[in-house]
């Protein structure tokens, strides 16, 4: 994939959850991420906790964009056979819909007036840690390949630096905010399908097909890996 449309991808990505689904907060870069060296020292630490990698990362703006229950996207394109996706999201409201409740009832009073910043802020801190939905990774290296070892393309799924799940399709940006945004925004995805309502004109899913359609297939992908599980498509 050429960056720019790796960089159009992204722009896709954005107005599928910002117009399409309603769930974008906002967007600070529509382009290939440029790698924040204090972000990844705290992401390689083993020291490090996932709330300490996701603050870390939202404190220093080190994402392409946001969604409103301030999970994150993060998208580097470093050549056309090295590229990274990424989707961290909020470990005390992701996937917990009473703390989405709470937060969008305090953010309507915070606009009113009701509550300040300071006390929206306060109550998230305040919030447990659920952690219900993990961060997942997308990455395309073919200088790293080994066969079998370290598949070309593969996700990461959690944190755990050694699980890789072999794709043998090359994920873009569009792909896999699509992919996370049918997985864990199920509601607002669901509300845009035919598949299921009656009352949808536009069919999310049949646009998710289209996009897996033209996906291409990874160049280095070895028989042998062909016959273990993987990603791909029929």
């Amino acid at each position: 994939m050429k960056e720019r449309d790796f960089s159009k991808e992204i722009r896709n990505a954005w107005s599928l959850v910002d117009k399409k689904l309603e769930i974008g907060r906002s967007a600070i870069c529509l382009n290939s991420l440029a790698i924040d060296a204090a972000v990844r020292d705290v992401f390689l630490s083993e020291e490090s906790s996932y709330a300490d990698i996701y603050r870390c990362a939202l404190s220093r703006s080190s994402y392409n964009f946001i969604l409103k229950d301030y999970s994150y996207f993060q998208f580097t394109w470093n050549s056309s056979d090295d590229w990274r996706l990424a989707f961290f999201p909020n470990p005390w409201l992701a996937g917990n819909q009473t703390a989405l409740q709470s937060l969008e009832e305090w953010e309507t009073m915070e606009s009113e007036g009701i509550l300040a910043d300071e006390d929206v802020s306060a109550l998230l801190d305040d919030m447990p840690y659920i952690s219900a939905v993990p961060p997942i990774r997308f990455e395309y290296s073919r200088n790293q390949y080994k066969e079998i070892r370290h598949p070309c393309a593969h996700f990461h799924i959690g944190r755990h630096t050694e699980n890789r799940w072999s794709s043998s399709l090359l994920i873009g940006p569009e792909a896999f905010v699509s992919l996370i945004s049918s997985q864990y925004y199920a509601t607002e995805w669901s509300a845009l399908s035919r598949f299921s309502s009656e009352f949808s004109e536009y069919c999310i899913d049949e646009k998710f097909m289209e996009i897996v359609s033209n996906l291409k297939f990874c160049p280095d992908f070895s028989e042998n890996e062909k016959r273990l599980f993987h990603f791909g498509k029929g």
